[in-house]
């Protein structure tokens, strides 16, 4: 029999050993090295499938990866492939500037995209900066913890009495060590030999004390249980690659960070563990035999992924829906054809290939559609706004109530603007309802207010307007334009600005007389400029307004003149017959002409304010 001395001696050896573990960072093995070099592999394939615009997407996407920090030969080989990219783009944007007659001095191009992307890098750095330096606090933090967890274990040695409490307040601070985390790698060895020594002492003490031994023993067996009880469940598991991976570190914690049991269990134990053991070994060794026929069903199985994504691009999709179905469904092939395992070497090649050209075709719709959306969209936001901006005007208006007719009008045009997103949509129709209710509760209330005035002037306009459209006009221009001036002086007695009136139909109606005048053609613009002076020429807003108008006019005009005049300095005496030279030399003509009639329109308001005063 062994004595006391060497029982105690071989129960310390064996705790020893439990407590035994590489206190440095394993070095990845050489399978798991060809894992993540395959992976970066696929992601370098996958770059290749994008458009330049779809870069600030992708690395945003893996930013938002738990595994963030650990992809920096991937951020950093985006960065370079963006860059090499882009300054194609950018010759070809240069080149086509100077061929459209531009000065390479000039030239200036930088997209939207380009300025997501540097962003996302800048922030990428700054938030590595900030993760490694918050852990580093947290190291040096598990560290001052760790220290104060073998300080609190010698405190638990030195007591003079001990009782089961002082068991499990040493089992509470092995596991607060082991849970501490990660400590700065130059104090690894330091503080685990410290542990490990008082740890010893402790083991020394815990052997004083059988009670206390059986405790340890029965807290052993129930965690070894449970390790076995995970080996037993990755029998079932499909994938044998994550099954050995897990099997494996479950040997790591029986061997490196359980304590014992009582003798008679341990057997019994270790052949159950073993028993899983065996049946993930024979699975993995079937796996081994079978190789070549599960390879050829993987390939029988992305060769039926790239189909479904080939039958889908076949479908046409034309809705915003239709297409966030479609990409959940080719995001969902996409996964399932990249967690299928491998296929043979010499049918790789050409299966990934296929793979590509489909997914980067069904890319290219699908950017293609927003792409068309987006202007779309962009259009229909222009229209509803410039609705919205026409019912605030007419508002603003002192003749507002003469638009009542436009403003249904313009409620008709806004179905038919077209649709937005739920991003912008309520926001605008909230703008244009709240204005459009505005106009309807002022005209209703005003309407409720006319006095007998107000009545007896919109019975005269009445009868003016069905007058008017009953009368026969002159039909020489002396006589026409004496007429104009007649009904404008009859109109000036009823006007009034504050109750609904018809004037705008009016001044069209006898400005589209004209037409029927035999006059030059040069002049009929003018004349019928003058028909709407005559009827406004009383009312000072209107008249100030017209003139501030229309030397406004005759500035963006001579503005746009003038930059156009200076664009032909750009053209050699070779350039002649240069398309570009012809549009500019038609556009100058077509401008100088409008100024023209606008300068005409701005004398002939001085003209007749000058005959009124």
């Amino acid at each position: 029999m062994k004595s006391d001395s060497d029982k105690k001696s071989l129960l310390r050896k064996s705790e020893i050993e439990t407590l035994e573990k590489n206190s440095s960072e394993q070095e990845p093995s050489e399978k798991l090295k060809k894992n993540l070099a395959a992976s970066e592999k696929s992601i370098k394939n996958e770059l290749k499938e994008i458009d330049i615009e779809e870069y600030p997407g992708y690395l945003n996407k893996i930013l938002g990866q738990s595994d963030w920090v650990k992809q920096n030969e991937i951020i950093n080989y985006l960065k370079n492939e963006f860059e090499n990219r882009f300054a194609s783009v950018l010759e070809q944007k240069r080149i086509e500037f100077v061929d459209n007659g531009g000065s390479g001095v000039d030239f200036y191009y930088s997209p939207a995209y380009k300025k997501e992307f540097y962003e996302l890098l800048k922030n990428y750095k700054n938030k590595k900066n900030k993760y490694f330096k918050e852990l580093s606090n947290k190291q040096k933090t598990n560290l001052a913890r760790k220290k104060e967890i073998i300080e609190e274990i010698k405190k638990l040695i030195d007591e003079s009495q001990h009782d089961n409490n002082t068991y499990k307040n040493f089992k509470n601070l092995q596991e607060a060590f082991y849970n501490a985390g990660q400590i700065p790698r130059s104090e690894n060895n330091n503080i685990w030999q410290t542990y490990k020594f008082h740890v010893e002492r402790f083991y020394d003490l815990l052997h004083l004390n059988r009670e206390l031994r059986d405790i340890d023993y029965h807290n052993n067996y129930n965690e070894r249980i449970k390790i076995i009880e995970k080996a037993e469940k990755l029998v079932g598991l499909d994938n044998i690659h994550t099954a050995t991976r897990e099997l494996n570190n479950l040997h790591r914690l029986w061997k490196n960070e359980l304590g014992p049991v009582a003798r008679d269990k341990r057997e019994e134990l270790w052949q159950r563990f073993q028993l899983a053991t065996k049946k993930i070994h024979e699975q993995k060794n079937e796996y081994i035999k079978n190789k070549d026929s599960i390879k050829l069903k993987n390939y029988k199985i992305k060769s039926e992924i790239i189909n479904q994504i080939k039958k889908l691009l076949e479908n046409k999709i034309n809705t915003h829906n239709k297409w966030q179905i479609s990409i959940k469904e080719i995001e969902e092939l996409k996964n399932k054809f990249f967690i299928t395992g491998s296929v043979s070497k010499e049918k790789n090649k050409d299966l990934w290939n296929s793979f590509r050209d489909a997914t980067r075709m069904f890319n290219k719709e699908k950017n293609d559609f927003y792409k068309n959306l987006k202007k779309l969209e962009k259009k229909s936001i222009e229209s509803k706004q410039k609705l919205i901006d026409e019912v605030e005007n007419i508002i603003n208006k002192e003749d507002w109530r003469n638009y009542i007719d436009r403003i249904k009008e313009i409620q008709a045009e806004w179905k038919n603007t077209g649709r937005v997103s739920k991003k912008y949509s309520e926001k605008l129709w909230s703008d244009f309802k709240l204005k459009t209710n505005n106009y309807f509760d002022n005209f209703k209330n005003k309407k409720q207010n006319l006095n007998e005035n107000d009545i007896k002037i919109i019975k005269e306009q009445k009868v003016f307007l069905e007058n008017l459209k009953k009368e026969k006009i002159p039909l020489t221009p002396k006589k026409y334009e004496s007429f104009v001036i007649d009904k404008s002086t009859i109109w000036k007695k009823i006007r009034n600005n504050d109750i609904e009136n018809q004037e705008k139909f009016i001044i069209k109606f006898l400005s589209d007389k004209w037409k029927e005048i035999s006059i030059p053609k040069n002049k009929l613009e003018i004349k019928k400029y003058e028909t709407r002076l005559y009827f406004i020429i009383n009312d000072k807003k209107l008249v100030k307004d017209e003139h501030i108008q229309l030397r406004k006019n005759i500035e963006e005009i001579s503005s746009e003149l003038n930059q156009l005049e200076n664009n032909l300095e750009f053209f050699s005496e070779s350039s002649n017959s240069n398309p570009l030279l012809v549009e500019v030399t038609n556009k100058i003509k077509e401008l100088n002409t409008k100024k023209t009639l606008v300068e005409s329109k701005l004398k002939q308001l001085k003209s007749i304010l000058n005959q009124r005063i």
